[in-house]
């Protein structure tokens, strides 16, 4: 009899476990997707400009300020952390501001101001998952991560081509894309190289690579051709979701 009552404990202490681990990588996959973004609001804002691709833009920023909202509701309603709090609450002052900049004009002034905000928001959205990841195993969640980040380094690569089409001069602007393109093209590569991969992640990730190739050269040589560059990343950022979700569900069975 006592055996039995110390299997159930067991169980029942690493179902709670597999529970508490399942409900953080959904935590941390909503905070990875506010980082995410915070990059696209500022790559749509960028391309409403006088760019043939400026209708999609719109729709892209109306829909990420909508969901950017929604992310900020889930985290700070899912969690008691203190920390997590305080971060949240600095998150929300500036969805505020980004609502505010995204009705001003277009000026270098204003692009700075964008790319400024979006980057203290990733930072910010970073500490709040490092903070959710602390108890968690690397391997739980490496593979989900490394697919959000390249969602976010898929936005930033299309935000710098539009800034530095506006700022030509900017060395620190041509310096961000370079690293943003070799962080992109080395967690492709360790991706890819997954073994855990199902074959749908692999065929996804085929897709990706193919997307990449192709549009890599222009990203690289700077020649901003503005709707391949918006809709490549675009594809890539949509592609990479479905990753994300795909390994999301490996880590539930």
């Amino acid at each position: 009899m006592s055996l039995i009552i110390i299997l159930f404990v067991t169980s029942s202490a690493f179902s709670k476990t597999g529970t508490s681990n399942v409900q953080k990588l959904e935590l941390i996959n909503i905070v990875n997707q506010q980082q995410i973004l915070s990059q696209r609001i500022s790559k749509a804002y960028l391309y409403i400009n006088k760019t043939n691709v400026s209708g999609n833009a719109d729709k892209q920023l109306k829909s990420a300020l909508k969901s950017f909202y929604k992310t900020y509701s889930k985290i700070n309603t899912s969690t008691k952390s203190p920390q997590i709090r305080t971060i949240m609450t600095y998150i929300k002052k500036s969805s505020n501001k980004f609502n505010t900049l995204v009705k001003q004009p277009h000026s270098k002034e204003n692009t700075k101001k964008i790319l400024d905000l979006s980057e203290d928001i990733l930072k910010k959205s970073k500490k709040v998952a490092t903070l959710l990841k602390k108890d968690l195993n690397k391997n739980i969640y490496e593979a989900m991560e490394k697919s959000n980040q390249q969602q976010v380094l898929a936005e930033k690569i299309a935000t710098y081509c539009k800034a530095l089409e506006l700022n030509k001069n900017d060395e620190a602007l041509k310096k961000k894309i370079e690293v943003t393109i070799k962080a992109f093209a080395i967690n492709h590569k360790k991706l890819m190289e997954n073994k855990q991969n199902s074959k749908i992640i692999a065929k996804k990730l085929k897709e990706v690579d193919t997307i990449w190739k192709s549009a890599y050269p222009i990203y690289e040589g700077k020649r901003f051709i503005n709707s391949i560059v918006f809709n490549s990343t675009t594809r890539i950022s949509k592609k990479m979701k479905e990753i994300s979700t795909l390994y999301m569900a490996m880590k539930k069975q």
